[in-house]
Parts: C-alpha cells; sequence; structure tokens
C-alpha cells in the first residue's frame, strides 16, 4: 500500500516506518500496527509482507492454506502453478549466470521465485494431504 498509506492508517510517520524497515535500525511497531500494515497490503505482491519477513527471520517459510477444489481439476492446477514456479525459479538463475557472476540483488530475485515455489509445493502437500485424510506434514 505504500508508506504515506500506512502512515495515515496507523499514525506512525513514513520516516519511523521506513525506519522499521531497515535491519540496520531498531525502530519497530506494534503487532496491532503490524496487522494494519498487512491489511493494507492485501492483493498486492508479497502480501502478507511483514508475516514472511518474520517467518524468513526465523527459518520458516509461510504458506497460505490451499484454496479450491481438491478434485482432480484443482489438482492440476496446483501442479501446473509449481511447475511454472520452478520454471520461473531457474529461469531467474540462469539469467543471472549468463556473465557469470551472481549478485546479490539477483540471489535476492531468484529466493523470491523461491518462495513463491514453496507456497505453491506446499499447497499441493496440502491438498494430497487432505484427499489421503490425514493432516500430517510428513
Amino acid at each position: 500500500g505504500g508508506l504515506e498509506v500506512c502512515a495515515r492508517e496507523t499514525g506512525i510517520s513514513t520516516s519511523q516506518l521506513s525506519r522499521c524497515c531497515s535491519p540496520h535500525e531498531r525502530d519497530s511497531i506494534t503487532v496491532r500496527d503490524a496487522a494494519t500494515i498487512e491489511a493494507i497490503g492485501h492483493g498486492h505482491d508479497g502480501h502478507p509482507h511483514i508475516l514472511r519477513a518474520q517467518a524468513r527471520l526465523l527459518g520458516f517459510v509461510l504458506v497460505a492454506l490451499p484454496e479450491g477444489p481438491e478434485d482432480a481439476d484443482g489438482l492440476m492446477r496446483s501442479m501446473m502453478t509449481l511447475t511454472s514456479e520452478l520454471g520461473a525459479v531457474a529461469q531467474a538463475i540462469s539469467e543471472a549466470l549468463r556473465d557469470q557472476k551472481f549478485t546479490p540483488g539477483e540471489a535476492l530475485r531468484a529466493l523470491a521465485q523461491l518462495d513463491e515455489h514453496d507456497q505453491a509445493s506446499a499447497v499441493l502437500r496440502l491438498q494430497l494431504q487432505s484427499i489421503a485424510g490425514n493432516g500430517s506434514t510428513r
């Protein structure tokens, strides 16, 4: 939603919000403000931004529960999404390696693509577990 919208909704200045985004600053926001900011970002790429960042800091991957049918069509869509995301990861890495250098920015782009792949893989896993009638995660 942008810093201005978040500042307006939370009452926190744009400069403090910007500092909260920096790993080099100690500023922080409340959980309530984080929830407000997440709500503003709903529907934008990378949403939920704060929750994903927290998961990464703690060594986790955030996975939304799957939506849609767990029938053959739903499974086929999940498979297509998974293979498409794997292709995006491979493309990002291939493009970065063309000049035999892998920059930090290119690595960040590849990691973002990998996050999307992990999400697609987890959705398919949850659909299959539901069909199998077991809620186990392994």
